[in-house]
């Protein structure tokens, strides 16, 4: 059977860009790798979640993957997985950032977040503050703070808590920190309530500890501005999901770079390969990436996702001209893919991105879909596409996928899906089940007619 080779280009989708003369970065760029593909191939439009919805990567890949939208365990899971930490059971884990807030009119405002400011005595001040709030219990709950590294940590509530507890952290600098609210889908609104109420106490006392420090007084005193807040945000719990050889039926790998994508892999039981990020050097790291999935298919995987975040960065600098060239600049690392096609290769190239990250503009993503590619192996009809990008995948032959749908197709063109009706397992999975267990009979309780 023909393997998979999934490749993200992270938030590769845009909106028409005026300093690009109306294009998208991905229309502007010089891509001949990925227009031959496409020429080759079919194309159409990915639709993540659901139309105009904008989505996280965790999410989108977690879809892509083949995992149901009601079991997604919540993205800090994938932090605190991906960095090492485990999730207890009957625990809540917040992704928890360090933050520089300005008390205005009563208010807090959030200034700066300190993994996006970088530098090392940042780093060692947030480990030294982590220590000043890394325990503390209120309403039956306690709280535990994990340092993890860039100025972040992991927030574990133990006790009677909820998942179903809003963001603190308004995501844009120069914005007012939110109170954690109980969400109104929680299925117990009372422990919801109090896993809140419990939240803020906690928010607030750490507040007043870290902003009374000597450290950020010794900070200030330097002309620094002080670490005072902790901002948290993505509630999630323990993952309990299937593994994705059980899911899907395959054996899989996932080539990356970040705890996040090395968590969404861990939890999904696909082997993780780090790659390390070469910012100043993104064709050179996928040129990596590449050769990395094909010493895995050589070990016997039969599916490999390989994951890019270079367009998206750019993109969250609104840097429409950036993220042009780093979509050409990975381009440039698809020669060897497209010579594989040419010669005819069992290999099933699908090249897509996990949402759209438009380079100007407020929001963070933005809901349109992404352009999306499937050629290779022996099943892909092409259609008259000849160029890979917004406007042109929009006429072809895949129409409009959603993200849950994805997997079932690759099945389906590698001929592993199963004819729907038939069952041969427990579980209802969307492949023929490779090893069924077989119906035995005892040959010495058999008795001559």
């Amino acid at each position: 059977m023909a393997k998979i080779l999934l490749l993200v280009l992270d938030g590769l989708a845009d909106r028409p860009q005026a300093v690009l003369g109306g294009r998208t970065p991905l229309e502007a760029a010089p891509t001949p790798h990925l227009d031959r593909l496409a020429a080759l191939g079919s194309t159409g439009v990915l639709v993540p979640l659901a139309p105009g919805i904008p989505v996280e990567s965790e999410l989108a890949h977690f879809l892509l993957f083949g995992y149901a939208y009601e079991h997604f365990p919540g993205r800090s899971a994938f932090e605190a997985i991906g960095r090492g930490i485990d999730v207890p059971p009957a625990s809540v884990v917040f992704l928890a950032s360090f933050a520089t807030t300005m008390v205005v009119d009563g208010k807090l405002r959030r200034d700066a977040l300190w993994w996006e400011e970088g530098g090392q005595r940042n780093e060692e001040d947030c480990q030294v503050l982590s220590r000043e709030v890394a325990t503390y219990e209120t309403h039956g709950i306690g709280f535990s703070l994990q340092p993890c590294g860039r100025c972040e940590g992991i927030l574990t509530l133990s006790g009677d808590v909820s998942r179903y507890v809003s963001d603190v952290d308004p995501f844009y600098n120069g914005a007012y920190v939110v109170q954690a609210l109980p969400l109104e889908e929680a299925p117990d609104p009372a422990r919801a309530q109090r896993t809140a109420a419990a939240l803020n106490e906690y928010l607030t006392w750490g507040f007043h500890r870290l902003r009374r420090h000597p450290l950020n007084r010794a900070r200030q005193e330097d002309g620094l501005p002080p670490i005072n807040f902790v901002v948290t945000k993505w509630a999630a719990v323990r993952p309990q999901v299937p593994p994705f050889e059980e899911q899907n039926g395959m054996r899989a790998a996932s080539v990356e770079s970040g705890p996040l994508y090395v968590g969404i892999a861990r939890v999904c039981g696909m082997t993780s390969v780090a790659v390390p990020s070469q910012p100043d050097n993104v064709a050179e790291e996928l040129r990596i990436k590449l050769d990395v999935a094909e010493e895995l298919f050589r070990q016997g995987y039969e599916f490999v996702h390989v994951h890019c975040k270079a367009p998206d960065v750019m993109a969250h600098r609104k840097d429409p001209r950036g993220k042009r060239d780093a979509i050409a600049a990975l381009d440039r690392a698809l020669g060897p893919l497209v010579r594989q096609v040419e010669a005819g290769t069992e290999l099933l190239v699908v090249i897509t991105g996990d949402h759209a990250t438009p380079s100007s503009g407020p929001l963070i993503h933005s809901g349109e879909a992404v352009p999306l590619l499937i050629v290779g192996g022996p099943n892909v009809l092409a259609d008259e596409v000849q160029a890979f990008h917004e406007r042109a995948v929009v006429r072809g032959g895949l129409g409009r996928v959603m993200g849950a749908e994805l997997m079932p197709i690759l099945l389906n063109l590698t001929d592993r899906v199963r004819l729907h009706g038939v069952r041969h397992q427990r579980q209802a999975r969307p492949y023929w089940q490779l090893r069924p267990e077989p119906f035995m009979v005892s040959s010495t309780r058999l008795r001559p007619e």
